[in-house]
């Protein structure tokens, strides 16, 4: 469903005024102001102001707003279960079955005038391939825009997105290139890790010079353009039938940042099978040891884990206890270990919260080998054979 013109629905909560129009003077009264009754694409209260005004009509309606993501409403129970997901004016309905759902089309074309758009199939420039065991989220159509903005139809595709013998990092004597065009290449891919999460950290490595590129790193973000070039048919594959089970993998690369020698942190998370959410950043401290850059990585992704964990609890799903991999055993100890002595006191407080969740039995941290660790793959350049590995564990799928 789509709202037309979605921020003139809202109401304005205070006086407004405004300069008549361009074109629009009243000739006499030049000097007089326009007084606001609708919020005005452009007006900085127009958002906040069209999101209450929603809010307020779903809830009138019975609807109920999801606790942990603002943009999320249901009603009913697993009898009759309806769902909309809202962006700015765009959304998704699913429910039970097919009456639900026309019944809340219908509520919704009395509230506002809207637009069906039919069965999902392209949503924010992802498209949705339904199969008759799931479906597959793909982004063939927006990679075919990013070739021919910036000229590369014709590039010859790569078997990686990353080189591992090369060593980026900030090139103070190499040459300048336009900011603008870096940042505009940067921006364009990074909106395909929605669909590709092998590219992630090679994506959020190179954006780390957006300050000031030099051709060594636009020549990198070409090389990801050119692996992207020749995997326009893959995408995410999630299964029709599902068990709540949430697990998760957390990886850290130990200094491996060669200019403040940072660690990056990798994770991704599976609801059962399928991968939901994955993530690749550079830590904000300096580890002194791989034990404490593992364990600072696993920290920060307790809570996304809470989080997905009480998803699961607002949707009806019974949860069970958490898992989260990890191939270092000493970050394992750590959290295990009731005692903060002198060899942990350097570790930000703020990661020794997951001491208590595991304290508490919600979350349950478990060893697995380097060889199938799948946080891998967020976190360092890896050869074509491990690469390709890596991408087939996610879920990747040929469309």
């Amino acid at each position: 469903m789509d709202v037309k013109t979605a921020f003139l629905n809202g109401d304005l909560e205070e006086e407004i005024y405004m300069d008549q129009p361009e074109g629009y003077v009243v000739q006499g009264q030049e000097k007089k102001v326009c007084r606001l009754v609708k919020s005005l694409y452009g007006l900085k209260q127009a958002p906040k102001q069209w999101h209450k005004k929603f809010d307020s009509t779903l809830l009138s309606k019975g609807f109920a707003i999801n606790e942990y993501d603002k943009c999320v409403y249901t009603k009913g129970n697993s009898d009759s279960f309806v769902m909309i997901c809202l962006y700015v004016d765009d959304m998704l309905i699913t429910g039970s079955s097919p009456r639900v759902i026309l019944e809340t089309k219908n509520m919704l074309k009395q509230c506002f005038d809207m637009k069906d758009m039919g069965i999902a199939d392209v949503i924010l420039g992802i498209k949705i391939s339904k199969t008759s065991d799931g479906l597959v989220l793909s982004q063939s159509h927006y990679i075919e825009d990013v070739l021919r903005k910036f000229k590369m139809l014709d590039s010859s595709p790569i078997t990686s997105p990353m080189d591992t013998n090369q060593k980026v990092c900030k090139d103070n004597v190499g040459e300048n290139v336009d900011p603008t065009l870096y940042r505009s290449m940067i921006g364009s891919i990074l909106y395909l890790t929605a669909s590709r999460p092998y590219i992630m950290f090679s994506v959020c490595f190179c954006a780390r010079f957006q300050a000031c590129p030099k051709m060594s790193h636009l020549n990198v973000v070409k090389h990801i353009i050119r692996y992207v070039a020749g995997t326009c048919e893959l995408g995410i594959w999630y299964s029709k039938d599902t068990n709540p089970n949430l697990i998760g993998f957390s990886d850290s690369d130990w200094a491996g940042d060669v200019d403040d020698r940072k660690s990056t942190s990798g994770g991704c998370f599976y609801l059962d099978n399928n991968l939901i959410s994955w993530y690749s950043r550079k830590q904000n401290c300096v580890s002194l040891s791989t034990a404490e850059s593992e364990y600072v990585a696993v920290g920060s992704y307790r809570s996304q884990l809470i989080w997905l964990r009480h998803m699961l609890d607002d949707y009806g799903f019974t949860s069970h206890i958490l898992i989260l991999y990890c191939d270092n055993l000493s970050a394992i100890n750590i959290s295990k270990n009731p005692v903060q002595h002198s060899r942990t006191k350097h570790i930000d407080i703020r990661h020794h919260l997951l001491r208590d969740l595991v304290e508490k039995q919600l979350v349950q941290i478990e060893h697995v080998d380097t060889l199938y660790q799948l946080a891998d793959i967020f976190t360092k350049a890896l050869d074509h054979e491990r690469f390709s590995s890596l991408k087939k564990s996610l879920g990747l799928c040929n469309i």
